[in-house]
């Protein structure tokens, strides 16, 4: 394994060579040589006390490791506040760009026209949360300026079933849109690309327990006329068995068979929401009467939910508010449980609890 490991670096380092002598090394320019490559749009939503900058780069290409790193650049130079490069949480200076050391060591793919970036960091790439609220708003960012049928292409982190259903939701057809997996080195005639939708500091908690109101409004006008016409049972519990997370086992619920068995005796129906498509999961919390679950992306679909919905999240004590404050941005009856973990954990706001019954009788 050793020797294997060594060659695989010294194969990657002669393809950072390699590459650089074909594209060039990337620098970063100086502030004036910087501001002078692209046009930047200051845009504000109404109740939102952060603007967002629209970045327009013309004749530019783009590189991302999909992880932590995006860079547009133009003449060799990276261009700052386009590009970001996440360190510790944060966007870090633009120094810290991968291709600053690496260059951009895959081959180009040249696209004619316009391209919008969704790239927004590791999260993206398959976390439901964070695919509807740090990628999917970067479109509502630039259809606050400029009009979605001039764009001929989007940039995703990844293009799974529910993440291109969503974007044919939204109107766009399915050879407007590209994945990161395969599309990681592009240049096109035009790069749009906007600051993040909620992460305006370093301190991320704060920012995701505060997602500007905008966001969600603009979401429901965009989704909620397009839920399925399906009947649905009206008390809901999250199964989330069916995860393919690979941080399932540092959360789960200890008395977990015991919640099932006194829900099923109240008429819950166990639903797993990965089985559905997003038309049906948009519906089913519009209809629903109670939804009960651990915490996770699942509750990202509460803001579906009617003002008559009765929402239980069953967490870990040191689990951050971002439901809870979703949910009262969105007017909707949230109640939740909560109990120190237990056992190993990798992060506090992760671990197995045990939820107490009696209060969640209480509460249902």
């Amino acid at each position: 394994m050793k020797i294997k490991k060594i060659l695989q670096n010294i194969f990657k380092n002669i393809g950072i060579i390699v590459f650089k002598l074909i594209y060039g090394k990337v620098k970063v320019g100086h502030k004036s040589e910087s501001n002078a490559k692209y046009v930047k749009k200051e845009i504000s939503f109404d109740g939102c006390k952060d603007s967002y900058n629209l970045f327009t780069i013309n004749n530019a290409r783009l590189y991302t490791d999909r992880i932590q790193d995006t860079a547009i650049i133009r003449n060799n130079i990276i261009i700052d506040g386009a590009s970001f490069q996440l360190r510790n949480n944060f966007n870090s200076t633009i120094d810290k760009n991968i291709v600053i050391r690496k260059g951009t060591p895959r081959f180009k793919k040249k696209l004619n026209g316009s391209i919008l970036s969704l790239l927004t960091g590791g999260g993206g790439n398959n976390n439901f949360f964070h695919w509807f609220f740090d990628v999917l708003p970067r479109v509502g960012i630039y259809e606050k300026y400029l009009n979605l049928k001039n764009l001929n292409y989007l940039l995703c982190p990844n293009l799974n079933s529910w993440q291109l259903k969503s974007l044919e939701l939204l109107g766009f057809n399915k050879d407007q849109l590209l994945s990161s997996v395969k599309y990681r080195h592009i240049s096109s005639d035009i790069i749009y690309t906007t600051s993040h939708p909620w992460n305006f500091n370093s301190n991320i908690v704060n920012d995701i327990e505060n997602i500007p109101e905008w966001i969600s409004i603009w979401l429901k006008n965009k989704f909620l006329n397009k839920k399925s016409k399906k009947i649905f049972p009206k008390r809901i519990y999250i199964d989330r068995s069916d995860s393919n997370s690979n941080l399932k086992e540092f959360r789960s619920i200890i008395n977990e068979k015991e919640i099932i068995e006194y829900l099923k005796k109240k008429n819950f129906e166990l639903i797993q929401l990965s089985k559905l498509n997003l038309e049906d999961e948009i519906k089913i919390f519009n209809d629903a009467e109670i939804v009960v679950g651990l915490q996770g992306a699942g509750f990202t679909n509460l803001i579906w939910a009617n003002n008559k919905t009765k929402i239980i999240e069953l967490r870990s004590k040191y689990t951050n508010k971002l439901y809870q404050n979703l949910a009262k941005q969105n007017k909707i009856d949230f109640n939740f449980i909560e109990s120190y973990p237990v056992g190993d954990t990798i992060a506090k706001h992760y671990g197995a609890i045990n939820i107490d019954l009696e209060e969640l009788k209480k509460i249902i």
